[in-house]
C-alpha cells in the first residue's frame, strides 16, 4: 500500500536499508526459501492461509486481526463491479486526472501513481486530460494508486463499500475509512507520542474531514509535511490501517475464483480488475486460465491475497498478512516476495517443499 513508506519516508534509512539488504541479500544463504523460512521464525509476526480445491491445508493464525494495508482494495474492487453491473456507473465515463490529483501526495505511494498515468499516456488511454473510469479502478488495483483509491472511495460511496462487509461475510473486517486522508493527521500531530496519544474516534473524524476538504479544495495539500512523518509516526498509522482475518480474505479469494458466487455481470469486472498479473506476465496464461492477486505493504507490513485456476482445474487461495516486521527484514522479504509466490503455485515438488515448511507453523 504505502509504498510510499520506501521512498517519501525515512528515506535515508531505508535506502541504508535497501542498499545493506541487497549486499546482505547476495551472499545469505538458506536452505530452501527465504520467506518461507522467515515466517517459520517468525511465527507470531504472521497469519497464513492456503487452501487447494477447497480443502484448507495451512491455516497460521487465521482468524488474527492484521493491518490490510492495500489488500483492502478488494473490498473496493467488488463495489465497484457490482456498481457497474447494476448499471449505477459507466466504466467508460471519463475521469479528469485533476480530480485524482485532488487526492495525490507526492512521494508517498512509491511512484505508483506516475507510473499508472505514464501507463495511460502510453497506451493513449489519457485523452484530453482524462481517463476511463474502468482504468481508475484499474490502477487502483495493479499500480495501487492511493489516489485513485481515495477518489473511487468519493465516486462509489464509502458507507455503500462498508455496506457490503457483512453481505460478504466479512464480520470480523473493520470498516475501510479514508486512510490517505489519514495522513494528513499524521502530518499535524508529527510525533509518535501524540499519534499514540490521539483517540481512534478522533483520528478517523479528523481523517474523514480532510477527506472532504479534498473534494472541494486542492489548497489542503499545503497542509502535509512529509519531514513530519518519521518511521515511528508510520507506525502508528500503519497499525491503525483497517484490519481483518486471513480466513476472511482466503473465503474472499474462493467467492471471486468459484465463478459462481458473484452474477456474471459483476464476475466479468472482478475478472478484469483482479486478474492483472495475467495481462502483466503472458507467461501466467500458459499455467493458468484464472489468476487474481493484489498485495499491500508498509515499511512494517508485507501481506498478499491470492487466487488462481490452473490448466487442470485445480483452485488456490492463498493468503498472507505480516505485521512487526523490521524495516530491513521487510526489505529482504520484498526481495524474495515474487520467488515465493512463484514456488507456492507450481504444484509440483518444490511447491510442496515450501508449504511443508508452512505446515510446521500453523496452530
Amino acid at each position: 500500500m504505502w509504498k510510499v513508506v520506501a521512498t517519501g519516508l525515512g528515506i535515508l534509512a531505508l535506502l541504508f536499508s535497501c542498499v545493506f539488504g541487497y549486499f546482505y541479500f547476495k551472499y545469505l544463504r538458506y536452505e530452501t526459501d527465504f520467506v518461507a523460512e522467515y515466517l517459520q521464525k517468525n511465527p507470531q509476526k504472521c497469519a497464513i492461509y492456503y487452501a487447494k480445491n477447497g480443502k484448507v491445508e495451512v491455516a497460521h493464525r487465521v482468524d488474527t486481526l492484521m493491518p490490510l494495508a492495500s489488500t483492502v482494495k478488494v473490498i473496493i474492487a467488488v463495489e465497484f463491479a457490482q456498481q457497474v453491473a447494476s448499471g449505477k456507473i459507466k466504466p467508460e465515463e471519463p475521469i479528469a486526472i485533476g480530480e485524482l490529483a485532488r487526492f495525490y501526495i507526492p512521494e508517498t505511494d512509491g511512484g505508483a501513481h506516475p507510473q499508472w498515468l505514464a501507463e495511460q499516456r502510453k497506451t493513449k488511454k489519457l485523452q484530453n486530460n482524462a481517463v476511463p473510469l474502468l482504468e481508475v479502478a484499474k490502477g487502483m488495483l495493479q499500480y495501487s494508486s492511493n489516489a485513485n483509491t481515495e477518489y473511487l472511495m468519493w465516486k462509489l460511496g464509502l458507507n455503500n463499500i462498508n455496506a457490503n462487509l457483512p453481505k460478504l461475510g466479512l464480520t470480523k473486517h473493520q470498516p475501510l475509512y479514508p486512510f490517505v486522508s489519514a495522513l494528513y493527521v499524521c502530518s499535524d500531530e508529527h510525533s509518535e507520542a501524540a499519534m499514540k496519544n490521539l483517540p481512534m474516534s478522533v483520528y478517523l473524524e479528523r481523517a474523514n474531514k480532510y477527506f472532504e476538504l479534498l473534494k472541494i479544495d486542492t489548497t489542503t495539500k499545503a497542509n502535509f509535511k512529509l519531514a513530519n512523518i518519521p518511521l515511528p509516526v508510520q507506525k502508528v498509522w500503519s497499525n491503525r490501517l483497517p484490519a481483518s482475518t486471513a480466513a476472511e480474505y482466503g473465503s474472499l479469494m474462493q467467492k471471486i475464483d468459484s465463478r459462481t458466487y458473484f452474477d456474471t455481470a459483476t464476475q466479468t469486472v472482478l475478472d478484469d480488475l483482479m486478474e492483472w498479473p495475467m495481462r502483466l506476465n503472458p507467461e501466467n496464461k500458459r499455467y493458468f486460465t484464472h489468476f487474481g492477486a493484489k498485495g499491500g505493504s508498509t515499511a512494517f507490513v508485507l501481506n498478499y491475497a491470492l487466487y488462481a485456476t490452473d490448466k487442470k482445474g485445480n483452485k488456490i487461495e492463498f493468503v498472507l498478512f505480516t505485521n512487526e516486521l523490521k524495516v530491513f527484514d521487510q526489505t529482504l522479504l520484498q526481495a524474495e516476495f515474487q520467488e515465493f509466490l512463484k514456488r507456492i503455485m507450481k504444484n509440483d515438488a518444490d511447491s510442496k517443499e515450501v508449504l511443508d515448511i508452512l505446515k510446521k507453523i500453523q496452530s
